[in-house]
């Protein structure tokens, strides 16, 4: 993390004082809650949708331009903004990030990061898919991990079009972005996918469960081609999974892809909605992932930011701010500011040299 920027940033004493003080107590409750980066023995995997990065310039074209039309009426976001969510990405290994929109705010994100972070992403995928002009990304620090020159975006074949009600069929309305890295000894491929929303009834939740079915079929396929160099398929994003017995997880499940934790996970920040998953299917028995059958609970989990920043109690603080925007509610103004969706991780063991000199000695 480049904290020197902290100074240019805010050139007000008082104003900076107050964001690293927020700073300050965000990583306390990192240092708390994530387990600590190593060099060798761990990969620390995350995905993160994080709301509306970037959109605020799409928006922003109007000939009277207003900044209270920005991002859904929003506003702008604040530049301590940047700083909380760079630092909760700072704490993993590799996050793969969803609702990157114009590249600019999250440009912002990467040069926080500092030297030791690179990414790769995708470019938009056409919004007369029924997308809204967004992109996906994943962000990984070089220290532990390395993009083996490997990427494409999926296009159906024409047997398996994703299909709503009426049966029509078309490609996935935001492209997943498929990936090929390796941490360690681990060697892993790695797809995120933010799934069409819609409604949760009629042709659109049809939709959206045609969308899970067929990038899960998809990569089952796949797998077999990928289990000649990778351990581990992961499959991760924003599903917009409605709850672990819907049809929308069960989509899921129906090809094989299973949690590395012990259940599904709910990931918005009301802790009410299961949208955000990590799922894999792995080389060999197809149980394991990274080799490790069983998590404990402290390897995987989601992080409550509003505990630590932008507050409950802090609306006071933001009056000004808000008043840029249209929205009434602080709760639903923060989520401009971070996310509504909480970060999911798990951490896996990647150094395989101790099983891999066993082996050596015949």
């Amino acid at each position: 993390m480049d904290y020197y920027q902290l100074r240019y940033d805010f050139r007000d004493s008082a104003e900076r004082g107050r964001v690293v003080g927020n700073l300050q107590r965000l990583r306390a409750a990192l240092d708390q809650q994530i387990p600590p980066k190593d060099q060798t023995d761990s990969l620390l995997l995350a995905t993160w949708n994080v709301r509306d990065l970037g959109k605020d310039y799409l928006l922003g074209l109007d000939p009277v331009y207003d900044k209270r039309k920005m991002r859904r009426g929003a506003g702008p976001r604040q530049p301590e903004s940047f700083w909380y969510i760079a630092e909760i990405i700072s704490r993993f290994d590799f996050v793969a990030v969803q609702e990157v929109n114009e590249i600019d705010e999250w440009e912002k994100i990467f040069s926080i990061l500092g030297r030791d972070w690179d990414y790769i992403a995708t470019e938009v995928t056409d919004p007369k898919l029924g997308g809204n002009g967004e992109r996906l990304l994943f962000a990984y620090d070089k220290r532990k991990v390395f993009f083996r020159k490997i990427a494409g975006e999926i296009v159906l074949p024409p047997d398996m079009l994703v299909t709503d009600a009426t049966k029509t069929g078309k490609q996935f309305a935001r492209t997943p972005f498929l990936t090929s890295f390796q941490a360690g000894w681990f060697k892993f491929d790695i797809c995120t996918v933010h799934i069409f929303y819609g409604k949760e009834r009629g042709p659109a939740l049809a939709q959206r469960v045609s969308e899970i079915d067929r990038i899960a079929g998809f990569l089952a396929k796949y797998a077999k081609q990928a289990f000649r160099h990778a351990q581990t398929l992961f499959l991760l994003g924003d599903f917009n999974i409605i709850s672990p017995g819907h049809e929308t997880m069960q989509a899921l499940k129906a090809h094989g892809f299973r949690s590395p934790g012990a259940d599904y996970f709910r990931t918005n920040v009301t802790h009410t909605m299961f949208y955000d998953q990590i799922a894999y299917l792995s080389r060999g028995s197809g149980i394991d992932v990274a080799g490790q059958t069983d998590l404990p609970d402290s390897d995987y989990g989601t992080f409550a930011f509003f505990d630590h920043v932008y507050r409950d109690g802090d609306a006071g603080e933001y009056v000004a701010q808000m008043a840029q925007s249209n929205k009434a509610k602080y709760s639903d103004w923060r989520t401009y500011q971070l996310s509504d969706h909480q970060p999911l991780w798990v951490r896996l063991k990647v150094n395989d040299a101790a099983a891999y000199l066993e082996k050596l000695k015949g």
